[in-house]
C-alpha cells in the first residue's frame, strides 16, 4: 500500500492500495489502468524509488527493501531523463557502468546496442538532438544493457511510430524467449494482447482483474454481425428487437446480434422473411472492449481520496 499526505490539507490520497499480485518467472505481464490507477506507484515501489506506507515486494525472493533485489532487474521509467551533452554509446556506457558491467564489456554492449534499436545512424548525435521516439528507444537499450532477468518497463511504446512499436515488440518477444521475466505498463492495448502472456488491470490504486488474455476475451460478450444484401424493409420482432442493432451501408446492411447463442433463431426469421442473408462473421471480443468495459464500471471510485482518521 502506498499513500500520498497532502502536507497542506492533510488529505490522504491512495496511490495504491492492498496489491496482491504474483508476477510468474519467465512470463510477460500487462499491467493495465487510466491515469492515476497506480501502475507507475507500483513500478517505482518495486525499484524502490518510493517507500511502501505499508506491506512488503520481493524480486526473485529478494525484498525491495534490500539494494541487492535491484541488480537483476532493467528498469525503463515512464519520462527517463536523459544527459543531453552525451551521445546515445556514452549514455548506454553509463547505464552499462552503474549495473554493473565492467568498461570493456560496457563500451562493447553500448555500440551493440546501439545497432539492436535502430539508433546505429546517430551514434555521433548529441542527445539533445534526439526525437522523443529515438530517446525512448536509447531508454529501452539502457534497461536491457546488462541482459537483466527481470524487465519493469512504464509505457515502453510511448512516443513510437508503429515501426518502432514493431521493433520494441519484436525486442520484448526476444526477452521472453530468453526467459525473462516483463511486468509492463501500457495504454496501447493491441500491443499487450499480442505480448502478453496475461494481464492485470488496476483502478483507483486497487488490482480490479488478473487473467489470461485468452480468458479475458473469450469471457467477453460473443457478437455475431448478419450481413444482408441491399435494404429489406422488415420490422424485427420484439422477441429479438431488443438483441439486434441494425447498420445501413450503402448497397448493403449489417444486422449485428449481440448474443450470439441465439444465431439460429434470428437466421430462421430472416430466411422466413425473405432477407438474403450474404455473410455470418463471428465478432470476437478484443482487450480493448473489456479494458474499457472494466475501467468504465470501477469509475465510480476514482477519485481516491479521504481524509485520515
Amino acid at each position: 500500500t502506498k499513500l500520498y499526505r497532502n502536507p497542506w490539507t492533510l488529505k490522504v490520497t491512495r496511490g495504491l492500495e492492498d496489491l496482491d499480485l504474483e508476477v510468474r518467472r519467465g512470463e510477460v505481464m500487462g499491467y493495465l489502468g487510466p491515469n492515476g490507477a497506480g501502475k507507475t506507484t507500483t513500478l517505482k515501489l518495486l525499484t524502490g524509488l518510493h517507500k511502501p506506507t505499508r506491506g512488503g515486494a520481493w524480486i526473485f525472493g529478494e525484498s525491495i527493501e534490500t539494494t541487492s533485489s535491484r541488480r537483476r532487474i532493467g528498469f525503463l521509467p515512464e519520462q527517463p531523463y536523459f544527459y543531453d551533452y552525451l551521445t546515445g554509446p556514452e549514455y548506454l556506457e553509463l547505464a552499462g557502468r552503474l549495473s554493473g558491467l565492467g568498461g570493456q564489456d560496457a563500451h562493447t554492449r553500448a555500440r551493440r546496442w546501439m545497432g539492436r534499436v535502430g539508433l546505429g545512424a546517430a551514434e555521433r548525435r548529441r542527445l539533445r538532438k534526439y526525437s522523443k521516439g529515438m530517446l525512448q528507444r536509447l531508454g529501452l537499450a539502457a534497461a536491457l544493457i546488462h541482459e537483466p532477468e527481470q524487465l519493469l518497463l512504464d509505457e515502453p511504446m510511448s512516443g513510437l511510430d508503429p515501426l518502432g512499436r514493431r521493433d520494441v515488440r519484436d525486442l520484448l518477444l526476444e526477452q521472453r524467449g530468453r526467459g525473462v521475466t516483463v511486468l509492463f505498463s501500457s495504454h496501447i492495448l493491441p500491443d499487450v494482447e499480442m505480448l502478453c502472456d496475461r494481464v492485470a488491470i488496476v483502478l483507483a490504486g486497487r488490482l480490479s482483474r488478473v487473467a489470461r488474455v485468452g480468458e479475458l476475451v473469450n469471457d467477453g460478450p460473443q457478437r455475431v454481425e448478419i450481413r444482408c444484401a441491399g435494404h429489406p424493409l422488415v420490422a424485427l420482432p420484439p422477441a429479438l428487437a431488443p438483441l439486434l442493432s441494425r447498420i445501413e451501408r450503402p448497397e448493403e446492411t449489417a444486422f449485428v446480434l449481440e448474443q450470439g447463442e441465439r444465431l439460429d433463431d434470428v437466421l430462421r426469421w430472416m430466411l422466413q422473411a425473405g432477407v438474403r442473408v450474404q455473410a455470418v462473421t463471428p465478432q470476437r471480443s478484443n482487450l480493448e472492449d473489456l479494458y474499457v468495459e472494466t475501467a468504465q464500471s470501477g469509475g465510480a471510485e476514482r477519485s481516491g481520496e479521504r481524509r485520515p482518521a
